[in-house]
């Protein structure tokens, strides 16, 4: 009986080790990759930050913080700081409410349903073109005098608007086009959680005698809670990552209007050969985007466990 109870924890053991070395070497390659394409240029990035290099000769001195204070400086900095935070808010908030709107509607059950497989297709279709596609695509749509959108206004008996050159519509152009372009995304992740929702949870409230705003508010929204917490994440971190979107929609104008960071670290690291204030200027958006993550992060989950 012991030799046998011994054999079975042997191979239990051996079981064990023999998956834990499989599920390692599954995991390897992404590590690898990982440290390759991630932590190494993350390395890289705060090391530039505190040197001088221009990125072409091989001198490279250690100047410290000095970068970080010259940033302030740099004409338009406060400007572009402002740009970011309203573009990168206003492309998260009406990205997540359009999207989950969206999501109610597509998930809607009776006679009146539309398509669901076509709708989240068309949709989706934008998430599959490149920001500098959609860029273009909405400037041509933005042109003031043969646009489409101006065009439909004209139609309409509305005045044209100038949507590029005006420097208060030139940032709302930029982010009605960025939320057409990552709703589609939310909405597949807000349907997912809709349909994992039990039924019989708006069945009892229905005899109960709920309403359908109630049963919004007390079940859907409370339910969702996972899928809202990671389309806010997400989303958050993409648009204050954007470049090249609002780069070929408004070039950052007019004036510096639409100048978001991330066209500040191209035109110090690339244009004005200043890659160690343009690794600088990096640095202070990671360190914004990580900030800015964690509180959402604390306090999303937060609601998660109150619900």
């Amino acid at each position: 009986m012991n030799n046998s109870s011994q054999s079975t924890k042997k191979k239990t053991s051996t079981f064990e080790r023999s998956r834990t070395i499989t599920g390692a070497l599954f995991i390897l390659p992404t590590f690898v990759f990982v440290c390759i394409f991630v932590l190494w240029p993350l390395f890289q990035v705060f090391r530039y930050s505190m040197t001088d290099w221009n990125g072409i000769s091989a001198d490279m001195n250690f100047v410290g913080f000095e970068n970080f204070k010259a940033l302030t400086k740099l004409d338009g900095f406060w400007t572009m700081c402002r740009a970011t935070v309203i573009y990168a808010i206003g492309v998260m908030a009406l990205t997540i409410i359009s999207a989950f709107l969206m999501a109610l509607v597509l998930d809607k059950k009776g006679p009146l349903r539309i398509n669901r497989g076509l709708m989240r297709s068309l949709w989706f279709f934008p998430c599959l073109l490149s920001g500098t596609v959609i860029g273009i695509l909405w400037r041509i749509m933005y042109n003031y005098q043969n646009g489409i959108i101006n065009t439909l206004l004209k139609g309409a008996g509305l005045p044209k608007v100038n949507w590029l050159e005006s420097p208060n519509i030139a940032m709302v152009a930029v982010i009605i086009a960025s939320v057409w372009a990552s709703t589609g995304m939310c909405i597949i992740i807000f349907m997912a959680g809709l349909q994992s929702i039990d039924g019989s949870l708006y069945e009892a409230a229905s005899i109960d005698g709920a309403t359908g705003n109630q049963q919004l508010w007390y079940i859907t929204v409370p339910m969702m809670a996972p899928s809202i917490t990671i389309n806010v994440l997400t989303t958050t971190i993409a648009a204050f990552k954007m470049y090249e979107l609002p780069l070929n929609i408004t070039n950052g104008g007019p004036g510096k209007a639409t100048t978001l960071i991330t066209k500040n670290i191209y035109d110090l690291g690339f244009m004005s050969v200043k890659t160690g204030m343009g690794s600088a200027l990096s640095v202070v958006l990671i360190l914004i985007i990580t900030l800015i993550s964690l509180i959402q992060l604390v306090y999303l989950r937060k609601r998660e466990d109150i619900y």
